[in-house]
């Protein structure tokens, strides 16, 4: 390995790189999470990479919108470049290099699996990536994410009710705890809000994105009708 010179401002690894280790590792995992008869799942959290549009977290309880949202997971990526500013690249549940079959059939397996269970798990989205006019993150990241996820499970078990938004619920500022984080009170408002005028663009990339699967579920399209129109009526 050749010496790096203090010059140097390139990466110090591949984008692509990766480090792993296995959870046996983890000294405070749950003491059941290997067990062979499963484990209650409360949650199922997707996270996007956006610096707008998307708040910091926003909660789903129906099931077929929160698939819906999965299927419709966005990061920014070099659209601006290719003439289609505001459209993401999108990558259904942070997975499709992965997935052995078609997106309409996996979608299906979400509602079939998911449908099943009696005590049916919370969906979520996540960004923990807005920026500011300026550039800067407004969110401080690594162990301050655990304070929304916090929130999200107080809300799944009925100790706070949120805000309603036509994209899911979004915690009120009083809700988070934001005991010694440091975020202003204008980037918080800006972290917890919803544009309207830029998710109505992003309904229609969606729609694009979702006609390009075969047996894709008409409930999943209905979630997508419902969302779209919740949108438009908060426009009104």
């Amino acid at each position: 390995m050749a010496d790096r010179k203090d010059s140097d401002s390139s990466p110090w690894a591949h984008p692509n790189s990766r480090f792993t280790t296995t959870l046996d590792n983890v000294p405070n995992i749950a003491k059941d999470y290997n067990s062979a008869a499963g484990v209650p799942i409360d949650a199922i959290i997707f996270g996007g990479r956006t610096r707008d549009r998307e708040p910091l977290i926003r909660a789903i309880h129906d099931l077929a919108e929160g698939v819906y949202d999965g299927l419709t997971l966005g990061a920014e990526a070099t659209a601006a470049a290719e003439g289609k500013e505001g459209v993401l690249h999108y990558d259904p549940m942070s997975n499709r290099p992965f997935m052995a079959y078609g997106e309409g059939d996996y979608a299906q397996h979400y509602l079939d699996i998911v449908g099943a269970a009696s005590d049916q798990p919370i969906f979520a989205h996540v960004n923990w990536f807005q920026r500011g006019d300026d550039g800067r993150f407004l969110w401080p990241g690594y162990r301050d994410n655990l304070r929304p996820l916090l929130w999200l499970l107080q809300l799944r078990n009925g100790e706070v009710e949120g805000r309603q938004t036509p994209v899911g619920i979004v915690p009120t500022k009083e809700e988070l705890n934001l005991e010694g984080v440091d975020v202003t009170p204008e980037d918080l408002d800006t972290l917890l809000s919803i544009d309207n005028a830029r998710w109505q663009q992003e309904m229609a990339n969606r729609a694009e994105h979702l006609e390009q699967f075969d047996r894709m579920p008409g409930a999943i399209w209905e979630a997508h009708r419902r969302v779209a129109k919740a949108l438009e009526e908060d426009a009104g």
